[in-house]
């Protein structure tokens, strides 16, 4: 597609300068910083820290998996009409609070830049013994030129849905992760950015945003355990907004025993029909925390402000009409403790 064509570059360009001009949207700040207990003093608890955009870190012991951040943050016209590449100095800066040298997985849930342009930074220099939890366009994307593309575990084999029980990923004998078949909705007007899949591995890194192409798109449940293989703690990841059933955990798990965390994804969800609402009712959780919600073409230093085109009021209204637990959208480095035990 040419560059001014429509749905390329230059038109999301003057599409997101147009509504802003035009107050289609009122940018919101994070709901909460700094630190959130839930968690009965002295009691085992589950960490979940967020490091901004899709980025966390989920914690229970020694056990820790990273869903995957961004740190870079190129800007919007940067993104549409130049080069861009990973900050290396960005990604150690954002994660210097926080030691992942043991972490067990990367979870990457499609191949966009947002979601895998620092992954190599942060498995090869920061979590350099974690497997990389992606489809085959995320390893083919990383390709020769990563340097971590061979500890990509490939989950489209392995992933589960509604009706289906799917396979489990074990991670160590206190931590397992299974695989959902999920979507990634349209961006705008029925459009999605960066779609396709990437077939052969690159001998290069990407150089424009175009070429960071979505591939299938996966959310997670992310489970700990207790010895004799009891669920303790039971978290739903997603990194893209999903058209339900798509994102959906398989029906029969989730009547053995339901979601602990949500994690959604308010972004494009005006996108789709019944999101959030369908997922709260699949996953039955205890509390919802908000992801990807800020605006990540702005830099990481500056205070945070929800994505453009986002209408974070009417989304989370939609989401307390059918979910009366708490819930929270969090700043970048927010820690929240919950009880690892119902």
């Amino acid at each position: 597609m040419a560059p001014g064509a429509r749905g390329g570059p230059r038109y999301l360009a003057g599409l997101v300068l147009a509504l802003a001009a035009s107050g289609c949207w009122r940018p919101v700040g994070p709901g909460i910083s700094g630190e959130v207990d839930v968690a009965p003093v002295g009691g085992d608890a589950v960490q979940m820290t967020y490091l901004g955009v899709g980025g966390w870190i989920f914690q229970r012991g020694r056990d820790q998996v990273v869903a995957a951040p961004l740190f870079t943050n190129p800007s919007l016209l940067r993104t549409g009409l130049a080069g861009i590449r990973s900050d290396t100095a960005a990604v150690n800066r954002g994660m210097a609070p926080y030691d992942v040298s043991g972490a067990a997985a990367i979870l990457v849930g499609h191949a966009h830049y947002d979601h895998l342009m620092d992954v190599p930074q942060l498995a090869r220099r920061l979590a350099p013994s974690a497997v990389i939890l992606g489809s085959r366009t995320v390893k083919n994307t990383l390709g020769e030129w990563s340097g971590v593309a061979d500890r990509v575990l490939l989950v489209d084999s392995l992933a589960g849905d509604q009706d289906h029980p799917g396979s489990w990923v074990v991670l160590s004998p206190g931590m397992r992760v299974l695989p959902l078949r999920s979507h990634h909705a349209p961006h705008f007007d029925g459009y999605t950015l960066y779609k396709g899949t990437t077939d052969r591995p690159l001998a290069e890194e990407p150089r424009w945003a175009k070429e960071w192409v979505d591939g299938p798109s996966y959310a997670f449940l992310v489970d700990f355990l207790d010895p004799d293989g009891t669920v303790v703690f039971r978290i739903y990841y997603q990194d893209a907004v999903a058209a339900p059933p798509r994102g959906f955990a398989p029906d029969a798990l989730m009547a053995e025993r339901p979601v602990d965390v949500a994690i959604f994804v308010p972004a494009t969800f005006d996108q789709v029909d019944w999101h959030p609402e369908a997922f709260v009712a699949n996953l039955r959780p205890r509390w919802v925390l908000l992801g990807h919600w800020e605006d990540f073409f702005a830099p990481p230093t500056n205070p945070p402000r929800s994505l453009m085109l986002t209408d974070m009021e009417h989304f989370q209204g939609r989401l307390h009409r059918v979910f009366d637990g708490e819930s929270w959208r969090p700043g970048s480095g927010t820690v929240f403790r919950f009880p690892s035990r119902r």
